[in-house]
Formats: C-alpha cells, structure tokens, sequence
C-alpha cells in the first residue's frame, strides 16, 4: 500500500479503492485496525459508484507511531491524506473505534465533508449521563479500565488482547474473546468476514502494538475537538446487542449530535450490523444528502 507523507515529515499508509473520478468515502477502520480493504465490508460501497480511500491511523501497519496522539490529530491525518489525493469534497464512515474518527474528520475539516455515517461508535468517556463501561464485555471493561491504574497497565492489557488476535484464525478470536461477541456476531466472524478481519487486523499489529495503545488511549480520552463542531449531516447506527460498544453509547450520541438521525438496530451486534448493512446504511445517507 502507498504512504503518504504528512506536513511535519511522518508516513502514513493508505489505500484508494475505485475510480478516482467518483466520490469519495474516508473510511476509518475500528480498534485494532489498518488500510487493508476487507472487501466484505468495502465492496458494497464500491458497488455503488463510490470511491473508498482508508488509511492505518498512526502505529499500526507501517504508518509511523505517534503514542499521545488524540482523536481530532489522527481525524487531521485522515484530513491531509484528502489534501494529498487533491480530493474537494468527501463523506466520512467509521466503525467503532473509527466512530469518533469520523466524527472528528467531520469537525476538523467542516468545510469539505458532506456527510457522515457511523456505525457501533463510541461516545466520549466523559459523556454526562453514560456509564462508559456498563453493557461492554469483559475484555473491553478490562482495557478500559486499565486507563485509569496508568500506562503500564493499559499496555499490558492491549498486549494480551493482541496476543488472542494476531495469527489466529477467527474462531479462535471468538473464543479468547468471548465475552464481546453475541451469537449474531459469532456467526458473521465465521463467514468471509472473518478471514477478511484477521488480515486487516495482523496487518495492524505486524510492527508491534503501539496502534492499538495509542487508540486506547485517545478513545479513552480527550477526544480533543467538540461534538458541536460536526454541522455535517450524521447517520447513525447502532445493534441493541452489541457488547464491544454498548447501544448506551449510540443513543447518548443520538441526543448530543446536531443534525443526525438514528438507527437503532434490535437483532443486530457489533459486526453483523455492518456486514449484512453497510450498503443500506449508504444508501440512506446518499437519498439525504440528494434531497
């Protein structure tokens, strides 16, 4: 995949999909995660005339690492790498960890995005009103958790999480980290999507896990830019079963946000929403925007 080369020198890895005429979607990938297409989740998108342009946030794959970045400074890579494909307007699309990514793209760089899609986001862990933690698997809880005993901790916990991800196949993922996944989303990881995740996500971790730390943190804390900024239209989805990121946090967004609509899905889980929706979802935001 190409790198791009960011104002203060460093390298960030990407991949552009489709044709460069067509507009175009950022798509922000979740925790772990990194540019590798998972064509499970990304062809529907192409099959709808779009180009998909994605990027490893800073640590993963071989984008350089930058351990105290914020949401809003990784959503401001997202933005240069835009600049670097001399691209003039975009919508934005995040999955989980990738949410507030979008959301921020959406804040730093108003002007040129049109529109956003999130899916299973995260709220901020500040949030008034939400238990940031209650509803989450244990595993999550965990790592989480750590944020508050200190580094040490936070990175022990994404070291053994990352040991039960890399090189493993999907089922044994599933297993190690049970507690995340609902039955629905214990069925799609058994499908092509789970071949397709664990090659995204080795990619991620090949060079160590200081993606996934530095996501940690940044999800974990000041996300560095105001929800009040996003004036785009938001989609918002999330599945009432989701344990990776409780469907708390997809209604408290759904009250904060400014101009957003939401979609909360009562049979689906954190990785079924998605795969089985992800072209529905863009489909809704095109008929919006068009109106």
């Amino acid at each position: 995949m190409p790198l791009a080369r960011l104002p203060e020198g460093r390298e960030l890895e990407y991949e552009s999909l489709g044709p460069k005429q067509a507009p175009v979607v950022l798509f922000h990938h979740g925790m772990p995660g990194s540019a590798v297409p998972m064509r499970t989740v990304l062809d529907p998108v192409l099959e709808r005339g779009f180009r998909v342009v994605t990027y490893s946030r800073s640590g993963y794959g071989r984008s350089a690492p930058v351990p105290s970045r914020t949401v809003a400074e990784s959503a401001a890579d997202g933005a240069h790498l835009i600049d670097h494909l001399d691209i003039d307007r975009y919508c934005t699309f995040g999955w989980s960890g990738g949410g507030p990514h979008a959301l921020a793209t959406a804040a730093v760089d108003a002007h040129r995005v049109s529109g956003v899609l999130i899916n299973a986001s995260f709220a901020p862990p500040t949030a008034p009103g939400l238990d940031f933690l209650a509803g989450m698997g244990e595993q999550n809880k965990v790592q989480f958790g750590t944020l508050r005993e200190g580094e040490r901790a936070a990175r022990a916990a994404v070291s053994q999480m990352a040991a039960a991800v890399r090189g493993n196949r999907p089922e044994d993922v599933t297993a190690h980290l049970s507690s995340l996944f609902p039955e629905v989303d214990v069925s799609v990881m058994a499908s092509g999507f789970g071949a397709d995740n664990a090659s995204n996500m080795d990619h991620a971790l090949e060079a160590g896990d200081e993606g996934w730390f530095a996501d940690l943190r940044a999800l974990g804390g000041d996300w560095g830019f105001d929800l009040a900024d996003v004036v785009a239209p938001v989609e918002l989805w999330h599945g009432e079963l989701d344990r990776m990121v409780p469907i708390a946090h997809g209604e408290w967004l759904s009250r904060n946000l400014t101009d957003v609509r939401a979609h909360l899905e009562p049979d689906h889980g954190h990785i079924s929403l998605t795969v089985e929706k992800v072209g529905s979802m863009l489909d809704v935001l095109t008929r919006r925007l068009n109106q």
